[in-house]
């Protein structure tokens, strides 16, 4: 264990104020101060700050403040609930804010931590997907969650991770009930043709050269109309759960489901999951474009073993790798 777990990252509103809030009470600005320990304006500012999330608060003439609607909140014992045993549960840390919860847990690892253990956030202020791009999720309206898994002992870099995880999520999504889901290569999960949540799976070396991977996953819930997203989008009530199960538990299933996955590599691996993610895959059969250097356009072939796509283009099969290309599935 660490001798120090590391800190929020440049909180954007006082911690504690979003829980405040979600108990449902009315409230004034002065009685958040005297209970977080700080100054009206500095509750002020983060009220407003919740507000540019999305969060739509009540105010009335008397100067007391509410949620219009209530929040589902992260706590640690919901998540245990969600495992079948609960002497499988790892270390689990929820946060009412962080950067990002893979940063998070990296600086955990740099001090020592080694896996597995779990960071869960209501908000990330710097939320990542693959090749930098900004993870965004309203407070409550979302699971962001990372888990850090020790590999010491895998004789080397296992790629298809990525794949693995979206096929393992995609199945204890449809054990629950979920319907019209699909994976898109290397690491998008969707639900009816839109993006549902991303995977980031990023490996990491300790100082002793042991080998650790962090594994973070962004899944959309419940999102609000008209969020600033560059790409269409759905959340997971339109995939037929309902009633959606509470985000603690459902974290607690997700977590138990990937940590069973891990736990098989790295034999046998992708190989478990292969057929799974075939079966899903929407972009087999489909014309696609694949960004790079050179691109590429042909029909989608499904994935090969070590979990590269292949593309059937004029001059034969290419085969690619997922590194730092994304692809486009056309019309």
């Amino acid at each position: 264990m660490p001798q120090a777990l590391p800190p929020d990252h440049r909180p954007i509103f006082p911690d504690g104020l979003l829980t405040a809030l979600a108990c449902g009470h009315q409230t004034t600005p002065r009685a958040l101060a005297q209970d977080l320990g700080v100054t009206e304006d500095v509750i002020s500012q983060g009220l407003d700050k919740l507000r540019d999330l999305g969060l739509t608060l009540h105010e009335d003439n008397a100067g007391s403040i509410q949620l219009r609607t209530p929040l589902d909140l992260l706590d640690e014992q919901g998540i245990r609930a969600g495992f079948d045993n609960p002497r499988t549960v790892p270390p689990i840390h929820v946060l009412e804010q962080v950067d990002s919860t893979s940063a998070w847990l990296d600086r955990a690892r740099q001090r020592g931590a080694r896996g597995p253990m779990v960071c869960c956030a209501e908000l990330q202020t710097a939320g990542r997907g693959r090749r930098g791009r900004q993870w965004l999720m309203p407070p409550g309206a979302g699971l962001a969650l990372s888990l850090l898994w020790d590999t010491s002992h895998w004789p080397g870099p296992q790629p298809t991770v990525t794949l693995a995880t979206g096929a393992t999520l995609v199945q204890c999504l449809e054990d629950l009930g979920a319907r019209g889901l699909g994976l898109k290569w290397p690491n998008d999960i969707q639900v009816n043709g839109v993006k549902l949540g991303g995977i980031l799976v990023e490996g990491r070396l300790n100082r002793d050269g042991a080998g650790a991977l962090i594994l973070g996953v962004g899944l959309n819930l419940r999102l609000p109309p008209g969020l600033p997203i560059d790409q269409p989008y759905g959340d997971l009530r339109e995939s037929g759960l309902d009633p959606l199960p509470t985000r603690s538990w459902l974290a607690g299933r997700l977590l138990q489901a990937l940590i069973g996955m891990l736990e098989s590599y790295p034999e046998p691996g992708f190989q478990a999951w292969r057929e799974l993610w075939q079966c899903r895959d929407v972009c087999l059969g489909r014309a696609v474009t694949v960004a790079g250097d050179p691109g590429l356009e042909g029909i989608a072939q499904g994935v090969d073993a070590r979990g590269r796509l292949c593309v059937e283009t004029t001059s034969g099969p290419q085969w690619v790798d997922a590194g730092e290309v994304s692809v486009r599935v056309d019309p």
